[in-house]
């Protein structure tokens, strides 16, 4: 169980980390590169955000692409064992070891904050969020594994059958809990202003990022609607 002292989370494996980046290159590489078009889809609602912070991020494979687009790209994340990979990775980039829920910088030094696949992860998500939106002036994008779809609902099945840890501490978004979560973390000072899903099975033939809320990556766009 997720709250037993054997629990650890596979964010803080060594094993794991070492062989993390590996996924976008193998069986992961047309979800890496179908979720890119929906992040980029997210950030475009914003007016040119030239600095990004992506929390929670990993082994920076998505602060790396940001900075390539560029973007002045900062990478945090909880682990500090991602944050040692992330540096092997990307030597000169801009990365830390800190809490989502706790971050070191003052309020509105980054244009836009961003997500992905990793606040499922977060167990304050009200405050996770509030403490994204106070770092960053313009809103917050969001990159998820949607609860309404087939591969989450695989991912549950497994688990209830001890076939699958990953996810043992995670909490699966849809696009509606996404919106009573923004209203409950901001009232009327922010808004999610678009979403859409990708990651598809591949027999149904649908579109590569649609307003059907049943793709397998779910991705946000909150704006906040007073910004300095």
């Amino acid at each position: 169980m997720p709250g037993s002292r054997e629990f650890v989370p596979w964010y803080m494996k060594p094993d794991i980390v070492k062989g993390y980046e590996g996924w976008y290159e193998g069986k992961y590489k047309r979800a890496d590169d179908l979720e890119k078009r929906v992040l980029s889809v997210m950030i475009a609602q914003f007016d040119k955000p030239k600095s990004i912070i992506e929390i929670g991020s990993g082994t920076s494979h998505f602060t790396r692409w940001l900075s390539s687009l560029g973007h002045e790209a900062t990478g945090a994340d909880l682990s500090p064992f991602m944050v040692r990979q992330s540096k092997t990775l990307w030597p000169s980039g801009s990365l830390l070891n800190a809490k989502s829920s706790n971050l070191p910088f003052e309020s509105n030094s980054f244009d836009l904050a961003i997500f992905v696949t990793c606040f499922e992860y977060m167990p304050d998500p009200v405050g996770v969020l509030r403490e994204a939106a106070r770092v960053a002036r313009r809103g917050v994008v969001m990159g998820l594994m949607n609860a309404w779809s087939l591969p989450t609902m695989r991912r549950k099945f497994q688990m209830v059958f001890g076939k699958n840890d990953y996810y043992l501490n995670a909490h699966f978004y849809s696009v509606l809990e996404m919106k009573g979560l923004t209203k409950k973390a901001f009232g009327e000072n922010a808004s999610l202003v678009k979403w859409r899903t990708t990651l598809f099975p591949k027999p149904m033939h649908l579109e590569r990022d649609s307003g059907n809320p049943f793709g397998a990556f779910l991705g946000v766009a909150i704006k906040k609607k007073v910004y300095s």
